[in-house]
């Protein structure tokens, strides 16, 4: 069981329970691109935005099939900012476990534990190379705007409606085109994004043959940058694991595979 961090954010995709609407609406493919264009000037090169750095809070609402059930109710942070800043905060064994890329260095706390989980997990990816980019992602900015084009939307000419904590969100549901979801091993790959007024994400779910995930986007905010601070432990914390940039991807595999487990936990032995 292997999660990526960025993928999940640049591939929001998306039938939610409850009453749908039939009435014209924007096209699905635009509404799509509208949500996620703000992501393209933090994640990617060539982006033209003059917000550069995000916030994103989201919440693991609901697993089911192969997924752990003590993901469930994990709360998660993440920080970035272009061109080479990324942070996510997790529980992990108990605490709340910080992974920050700033620049070409790369630092975790609590520092043992991160160094524990690190030794014990086999699978994890092997260090990559030095991304100009936050996330090390094969596209830029120009490149992603043909992203949405890799989808096929449901229902495209009605206006599915529900509503949510108070909002009244359309819903995007979408599969991916037949070809890459073979090339993928993906075929049976289908996502709904739920949309506040504003094109603003509120809920992602994830379905796939063996499991789905419905992950709940408490905050999402978009500034020039953020504070220096942000990007260093926390003052007095004196465990940090430090490392290099090219570990990042272990070390946020290490964390998205062990979320809410408590100190006893052995995480490893569900990777696959």
């Amino acid at each position: 069981m292997r999660f990526r961090f960025a993928a999940p954010l640049l591939t929001l995709c998306f039938v939610a329970s409850g009453v749908a609407q039939t009435a014209p609406r924007e096209n699905p493919y635009d509404v799509l691109g509208k949500v996620i264009r703000p992501l393209f000037s933090v994640l990617l090169v060539g982006g033209q935005d003059a917000n550069k750095a995000m916030v994103l809070e989201m919440k693991l609402v609901k697993v089911t099939g192969r997924l752990p059930e003590e993901f469930a109710g994990a709360s998660l942070r993440a920080a970035v900012q272009f061109p080479d800043k990324v942070k996510l905060e997790a529980p992990v064994l108990g605490e709340q476990v910080v992974v920050c890329r700033n620049g070409p260095e790369v630092w975790a706390t609590p520092g043992q534990k991160v160094s524990y989980l690190l030794e014990h997990f086999k699978l994890k990816p092997k260090p990559t190379q030095k991304a100009a980019t936050p996330l090390a992602l094969p596209f830029t900015a120009q490149q992603a705007v043909f992203l949405v084009a890799l989808f096929t939307m449901e229902n495209p000419n009605v206006a599915e409606m529900d509503e949510l904590n108070g909002e009244t969100c359309r819903i995007l549901t979408a599969s991916l085109m037949p070809e890459l979801g073979k090339a993928a091993q993906a075929e049976d790959f289908k996502a709904r994004l739920w949309i506040a007024p504003g094109y603003v994400p509120r809920q992602v779910e994830i379905i796939r043959r063996d499991f789905t995930a419905i992950v709940e986007i408490t905050s999402l905010t978009f500034s020039p940058s953020l504070p220096a601070s942000e990007w260093q432990p926390a003052p007095g914390v004196t465990d940090v694991y430090r490392t290099k940039s090219e570990y990042l991807e272990q070390l946020l595999y290490v964390v998205m595979n062990s979320l809410k487990t408590q100190p006893d936990a052995q995480p490893w032995l569900n990777e696959k």
